[in-house]
């Protein structure tokens, strides 16, 4: 089994690689993570290449990542919430997952390229609001659609300010949960 990871966070001691973490530790197989501060992948500059050709235009860190969602089995996303939805730098390479929407709808080609697969969602927030997960629910729907991946779950670790992901065991039992989950999924 393999599995990729999106590292939302701007920390490597964050909630958000708590939550992970726990995820991480119940995962079979093989994990890759990108860390998306660190990832040198810049956002889709819309250039129309890949309504043309397979694959971007712009050649860099992504290369490697659109070969890990051609093989994976599962994805993972990994993000604190800010501004209601994934963190900038995380947004940036969605972006870049366009090359696989104009292949489908643009160039109308076959996604054999792309092998369907499983996916959870795990969110940590400072705060805690009627509705907030709406948008971060909505732009993780796009790119989980985008890489043919059905997404299994959501895992929320919220009011972080004053409730710390590691103390908050529900959240961290959900965390464990999705990835026992996306084992028996994706090992059938």
């Amino acid at each position: 089994m393999k599995t990729l990871v999106f590292y939302g966070s701007p920390h490597s001691n964050s909630h958000t690689k708590v939550l992970l973490d726990a995820m991480l530790e119940e995962l079979h197989g093989e994990v890759k993570i990108v860390d998306c501060y660190k990832a040198n992948i810049a956002p889709c500059k819309d250039c129309k290449y890949c309504f043309h050709k397979k694959g971007c235009s712009i050649k860099d860190e992504m290369q490697e990542v659109y070969a890990y969602i051609e093989e994976c089995d599962a994805v993972i996303i990994a993000t604190p919430m800010h501004f209601g939805t994934v963190t900038g730098p995380m947004l940036n390479v969605f972006t870049r997952l366009q090359s696989y929407w104009s292949s489908r709808h643009i160039r109308k080609e076959d996604r054999d390229e792309i092998k369907p697969k499983y996916g959870a969602l795990a969110v940590t927030t400072g705060g805690n609001w009627v509705n907030m997960n709406l948008l971060m629910e909505g732009t993780v729907d796009f790119a989980f659609d985008h890489m043919e991946t059905e997404q299994i779950g959501s895992v929320y670790s919220k009011v972080t300010d004053t409730f710390p992901t590691e103390q908050n065991e529900k959240a961290l039992e959900k965390a464990r949960y999705l990835a026992r989950r996306l084992n028996e999924l994706c090992e059938k």
